[in-house]
């Protein structure tokens, strides 16, 4: 199904989930891919965002006093997309099949959330300004602006530096698999975490290209972390982030073993 997606567009989906996850919600729904897509935070959407003023702390706000909060779902627990967002993801791929574009990025994401017209996240962005015709116009400017026939927002093919300061993924990434016992009394604490430790690595740091974060499905102390980088020097920076240094002092406290293997990725996709 996400074979057409662009890095962006998928880290998009992440995201989501996380949302959803933290809101304690029993499906993905549109306002957490909303969410997720102002916290993906480049490409052509986060321009169209910064047109209209939306942020992310007013969004939170606008879905909080719609949806009340539940007890966080641990990672290991599958979410399914709710009935309004998978019509969504459809209204995406239509849009992006209506711009003759064989991909599906974040901006195709956007116009799909819009047409799901009685979704919260279609709500909220209508009620922000945000309008299904005038986006679509304000998205094929940008596309003319920004791009010659690449995909404007996928970070696996040729991007500007300059406009999103994450370079090209090169041909041998850094890859760093860690596996992980975790306290059993810190699960919680350790999960929230690491996923934020995820989530904010691919939105902020420039050569995280990959963050996947798993929990053992018979073994909920166990979990694996599966990071690709630009390079070596990439993963240093990255270690030096106050995300990370956050994650590191909860699992410093919460991690019994760890397993680390670093090495050069190959036949990446």
């Amino acid at each position: 199904m996400f074979e057409r997606y662009t890095e962006r567009a998928r880290r998009v989906l992440f995201f989501a989930r996380y949302e959803a996850a933290q809101l304690g919600s029993q499906s993905i729904e549109t306002e957490h891919l909303l969410l997720g897509l102002i916290r993906e935070g480049k490409g052509t959407t986060a321009r169209l965002f910064a047109r209209a003023r939306i942020s992310l702390a007013d969004v939170r706000q606008e879905i909080e006093r719609r949806v009340v909060p539940q007890r966080q779902v641990a990672v290991s627990v599958e979410i399914p997309f709710s009935a309004d967002l998978k019509r969504a993801l459809q209204y995406a791929a239509g849009e992006a099949d209506q711009l003759l574009h064989d991909y599906i990025g974040t901006e195709h994401l956007l116009l799909g959330l819009l047409r799901e017209e009685r979704s919260v996240a279609a709500t909220i962005l209508v009620e922000k300004g945000l309008q299904l015709q005038t986006a679509r116009e304000d998205i094929a400017e940008l596309l003319r602006r920004t791009t010659d026939g690449v995909r404007p927002d996928d970070d696996w093919h040729r991007e500007s530096v300059r406009e999103t300061g994450r370079p090209p993924i090169p041909s041998n990434p850094h890859v760093v698999l860690v596996q992980l016992t975790v306290r059993p009394e810190m699960l919680e604490e350790f999960q929230t975490a690491v996923m934020h430790n995820a989530s904010e690595s691919l939105a902020r740091d420039p050569g995280c290209l990959r963050f996947d974060v798993s929990q053992h499905a018979e073994d909920p102390q166990r979990w694996i972390l599966h990071e690709v980088y630009a390079n070596a020097a990439a993963h240093t920076a990255h270690r030096q982030s106050p995300h990370f240094l956050a994650y590191n002092e909860v699992a410093e406290r919460a991690v019994l073993e760890k397993t680390v293997v670093k090495g050069i990725g190959r036949h990446l996709v």
